[in-house]
């Protein structure tokens, strides 16, 4: 099979999108270690389907990413899926909220690809794919924090990826659009003080409403992931489910020169 051989550590695999990745890169072939929370009994029948490792890893701390590294093994693929959201008014969200949604979606993910990356720069190959979202691009209100987070992800995937290219490694995103998915439930939400209360309970009514009809069937998600995971010459952002975003293709157009850039500054192009 395609991928027979390699070995894919999937985070925030044990649900939802990176289940259904850890599902499909299987089926191609590859070794999968998940890493998540759930109910022992449910994640060791996950392990039985898979022929699956599970690594268990606060990836928000140090010692977490080290654990779940020590676990896993090497690494061709390191799918970075593992993420937390919020809403809240920016002046309601303490910096302690802010530090939380930070180490989860952008420091631990980097934690683990600088644990990653010496293996794969000296093998001479290696695929990392940071899921990110459609809030890396959009500037949300009552939202700030995690459109923060997943756009300084997305800033730093676009420049990690120019920096590993000539070590055979490549870094590339996967953008989905609204999906259900359980990162609603484990949001950590901030009340709106009285004087957001009315604007919030707008936004809130109307950001339930497009939750409510977002699709069930991640396939989107998941061939964006695999094409990341495995096109020779991938898009550094493999976009899934956005056709509900019309700015956003205009935005996209408007950043591709900065990757030109970047390869010309480093003499890659």
């Amino acid at each position: 099979m395609f991928l027979s051989g390699k070995r894919a550590l999937i985070t925030g695999s044990t649900s939802g999108i990176g289940l259904a990745i850890a599902r499909s890169l299987r089926a191609e072939g590859a070794e999968v270690v998940l890493s998540g929370f759930g109910e022992a009994d449910a994640i060791a029948v996950l392990c039985k389907e898979l022929h699956a490792i599970h690594v268990p890893a606060d990836l928000s701390k140090r010692e977490g990413v080290e654990a779940l590294m020590a676990g896993a093994g090497a690494i061709d693929i390191l799918i970075n899926n593992a993420g937390i959201g919020a809403r809240g008014s920016v002046e309601d969200t303490p910096d302690g909220q802010w530090r939380a949604m930070f180490d989860t979606n952008l420091f631990g993910p980097l934690e683990l690809i600088r644990q990653v990356l010496p293996a794969m720069r000296a093998q001479g190959s290696g695929r990392i794919v940071n899921v990110t979202s459609v809030a890396a691009f959009l500037k949300t209100p009552f939202m700030a924090s995690y459109c923060a987070s997943k756009h300084a992800f997305d800033t730093a995937t676009a420049a990690l990826d120019v920096e590993t290219r000539s070590f055979g490694v490549r870094v590339v995103s996967v953008v989905p659009g609204p999906f259900k998915t359980a990162l609603p439930q484990k949001s950590l939400d901030r009340p709106a003080s009285e004087p957001y209360a009315t604007i919030a309970e707008r936004f809130n009514a109307n950001f339930d409403g497009l939750e409510a009809k977002a699709p069930e069937d991640l396939t989107p998600v998941v061939e964006a992931a695999l094409a990341a995971a495995t096109d020779p010459e991938p898009k550094l952002r493999n976009l899934a489910g956005t056709e509900v975003v019309p700015i956003l293709p205009p935005i996209l157009q408007a950043l591709a020169p900065l990757e030109m850039i970047g390869l010309k500054l480093t003499g890659q192009d």
